[in-house]
């Protein structure tokens, strides 16, 4: 015969057993839901596949787009000799009319067996026919194949509140900011918005307004003015 004691204990089981049911059966569905890729060893996150990279948006990129840009002069093409370029000739019947030359300050070069041409002004192409021309006519080269091409350009000019004023040699593509890296730098006195250049082919003695990004050309003059206070 049972006590009263048993039959309390047999009732709190009867009670809590479906409880215990429904707790076990929640359990295992949150599991299922919450399941993950093992490695079939412990239970780990399986790591991203970094091979392959995906953005929303595109990379940012530092400074402005880069444009090819025909503004710049190379010592081809339409690019006009002047005093202090230096040239190469060569010719290919015979190297003794081959040679480097420098146009003099009246804008000519000594070429040879047929001595002064003037060639300030001109092209490389047209320096190539002037001379064809002259050579042919002078009865030196009865058919003449010759090329000329540049060396070296004429050096650019800087005055005023740099740290090394003078003449600097020419690179293609130069800018003012990098004329002014060359000469040594600003002054503490220099205007940086007040920088001015002469053209080298101007026909007038004006000088024109240019801010750093500004392209120079071989023979130009550019002049930092110290600032007033």
């Amino acid at each position: 015969m049972q006590s009263k004691y048993d039959l309390r204990r047999l009732n709190a089981r009867s009670f809590w057993k479906p409880i215990w049911v429904a707790v076990a059966a929640g359990a295992l569905l949150a599991a299922a839901a919450c399941d993950t890729r093992t490695t079939g060893v412990t239970q780990l996150p399986v790591p991203p596949n970094r091979e392959v990279t995906s953005f929303s948006e595109p990379a940012p990129t530092n400074g402005p787009t880069f444009r090819q840009t025909n503004d710049c002069k190379t010592g081809t093409g339409s690019y006009r000799l002047g005093a202090g370029d230096k040239i190469r000739v060569v010719a290919l019947q015979d190297t003794e009319f081959s040679g480097d030359y420098e146009v003099n300050a009246t804008g000519g070069i000594s070429a040879r067996m047929i001595g002064s041409i003037e060639v300030v002004g001109k092209t490389l192409s047209e320096v190539e026919e002037l001379l064809r021309q002259r050579y042919r006519e002078s009865g030196y080269l009865i058919s003449p194949r010759l090329s000329v091409e540049l060396v070296a350009t004429r050096p650019f000019y800087i005055l005023g509140e740099v740290t090394r004023a003078g003449a600097f040699a020419y690179v293609d593509c130069l800018r003012v900011i990098q004329a002014v890296a060359i000469a040594g730098g600003f002054t503490r006195r220099a205007s940086k918005t007040r920088i001015t250049i002469k053209r080298f082919y101007s026909k007038t003695a004006e000088e024109e307004l240019v801010t750093e990004d500004t392209l120079v050309e071989p023979g130009d003059v550019i002049r930092v003015p110290e600032r007033y206070f």
